[in-house]
């Protein structure tokens, strides 16, 4: 077969290279009986949408900002594997009816030490509960008493938030994982969880519609 020839490249094309990079990485899960943990401690009515339209395009210039932040995000990772530690380690957790699984971003096994690495415009003065929440998880999978949430901005500015295994946590996200087991079985739209960050939702028009029906 000859290759595909190129006649011109516009903006769009590379916003479309770069849209094709991040729908490649995107982890999408069609069975309700495998829920991630990214999609509990998010916004679960945002993870249902997704599951439905898990290739719904998004702003180009959002695009090309979460791929600097996963180039930095694999960089970092590269790096480490190759002194000691190991990356994107596959965890996960039986509930009888479903399995939770998760991925998490760097482990020390040697240290038994969990980090989860965000990208962010700016760095928070305190880590965001649904990011706190993630690695408590990985941490109860693996068994890690300590863990890190570690965000790093565009310009440069690093922030370490420590975080101690919360039992009391990782029961709330275990009961968080039921709800949105049954809204799927049922397909039922998981009920709102407003906050800031609906107002760069790709969803939140759709959400905004369901709200009001009801």
């Amino acid at each position: 077969m000859g290759r595909a020839i190129i006649v011109e490249i516009t903006k769009s094309t590379i916003y479309e290279w770069i849209r094709g990079v991040m729908a490649d990485n995107q982890r999408v899960y069609y069975s309700s009986d495998i829920i991630h943990v990214s999609e509990i401690t998010s916004c679960m009515r945002k993870s249902y949408y997704a599951r439905l339209y898990p290739l719904r395009p998004r702003e180009a210039v959002s695009l090309v900002l979460m791929s600097f932040g996963n180039g930095i995000h694999s960089q970092l990772q590269e790096y480490l594997v190759l002194r000691g530690w190991m990356s994107e380690v596959e965890v996960s957790w039986d509930l009888r009816y479903f399995k939770l699984v998760g991925h998490a971003d760097l482990y020390h096994p040697g240290e038994n030490i969990v980090v989860e690495l965000k990208t962010t415009s700016r760095i928070p003065d305190k880590p965001y509960p649904s990011h706190v929440m993630q690695l408590n998880s990985y941490q109860a999978m693996l068994r890690a008493k300590k863990g890190y949430v570690v965000y790093i901005s565009r310009n440069g500015e690093v922030g370490v938030y420590p975080h101690k295994y919360d039992k009391q946590l990782w029961g709330h996200t275990i009961k968080r994982a039921f709800h949105y087991y049954f809204s799927l079985k049922k397909n039922r739209t998981p009920r709102p969880e407003p906050s800031p960050l609906c107002n760069y939702c790709p969803f939140r028009w759709k959400c905004y519609q369901e709200r009001v029906v009801r």
